[in-house]
């Protein structure tokens, strides 16, 4: 039976619209499958603040070069200043000359600036809402069966967490899906008032629910913004969104007790992203490598990069080698 498409990708993440980008010139027939009503994955931003990764780094070039193509800017994480350490019973020092991630860059305007282009330029050949239950190879074909719907290709990109494959049936080992089991609490301001004490925005608490903090300001300065990652599990807790914005006064004085607005994302919960044995993150970064199921069947998320694995350019890295795959296989 011929197939309905060529090459079917699943999910619209990072990876997957940049493989659909990829492949579209080319000529190939492509369609992406996205199960959230919005393309992006664990690219999410909100009023231009991310409330997933927030980080480029100078060495990243493929996340460099797509941020050129697309004509967005970049700037440097803000590192002026000291960091505030909390210890597990409340003791608050300000006197750290140390910036955590001094040298990072972000977008300006979030990076869902880079997804939402992407998914712009792909038309009629992004399907959103279209979640894939089954991955089944047979006849020479993969077929895709989801709510409603069932297609065949010729090939199938996975560009998604493999614990997400292994529940649509695709044999893969157990690999640990990056940052799934983390939540990102952020606190706007109108101004960057600690910038004027001396902070940089940085602070590490051992008490909590806030584990790690950062500046999260925009690049104009027209306002401020600290973001937080919490204790895994906290944001569960009843009482969390009071409890985070107490502890950001105790770090940084009473105005950081009167943000705003405040909003945050629980990846924990999602389920497009985070699978139960997502709930207790791993304790150190994982050993991410490539993972080829079939001929067929090919991964493209960025735990199946094994130089940049979890992190943006990870995702591009899998794309790269993704791309050769499919042109190996189909030329």
């Amino acid at each position: 039976m011929k197939p309905d498409v060529e090459i079917a990708i699943v999910g619209a993440g990072l990876s997957g619209l940049a493989l659909a980008h990829m492949l579209k010139p080319e000529g190939r027939d492509v369609l992406l499958l996205e199960t959230r009503d919005r393309a992006g994955g664990r690219v999410l931003s909100q009023d231009g603040y991310d409330l997933g990764p927030s980080w480029i780094w100078p060495h990243n070039h493929r996340m460099l070069a797509l941020l050129n193509k697309l004509g967005l800017r970049v700037f440097p994480q803000h590192s002026d200043g000291r960091l505030v350490f909390e210890d597990a019973q409340g003791n608050v020092r300000r006197d750290l000359d140390l910036a955590t991630m001094g040298g990072a860059l972000r977008v300006a305007g979030g990076l869902a600036q880079i997804t939402d282009a992407l998914a712009q330029r792909l038309g009629d050949k992004l399907r959103l809402e279209h979640p894939v239950r089954r991955v089944i190879e047979e006849d020479g074909c993969v077929t895709l069966s989801g709510d409603g719907f069932s297609l065949r290709a010729d090939r199938v990109v996975l560009a998604l967490p493999p614990r997400l494959a292994a529940q649509m049936g695709v044999v893969v080992p157990d690999v640990p899906t990056w940052m799934a089991g983390h939540t990102k609490f952020l606190a706007v301001y109108n101004t960057p008032f600690w910038r004027g004490a001396g902070l940089n925005g940085d602070a590490i608490s051992h008490q909590g629910p806030l584990a790690e903090i950062h500046d999260a300001s925009p690049l104009d300065g027209t306002e401020g913004a600290l973001f937080g990652f919490a204790v895994p599990g906290a944001a569960r807790q009843s009482g969390f969104e009071a409890l985070a914005v107490t502890q950001l006064g105790r770090l940084f004085g009473p105005e950081a007790a009167d943000p705003r607005a405040v909003f945050f994302k629980d990846w924990s919960a999602d389920t497009a992203t985070a699978t139960s044995a997502d709930l207790k993150p791993p304790t150190s970064h994982p050993e991410y490598g490539a993972l080829t199921p079939s001929q067929r069947v090919i991964f493209a998320g960025t735990e199946t990069a094994p130089s940049h694995g979890g992190f943006l350019e990870g995702a591009l890295e899998a794309v790269d080698t993704a791309h050769r795959e499919l042109s190996r296989t189909m030329a």
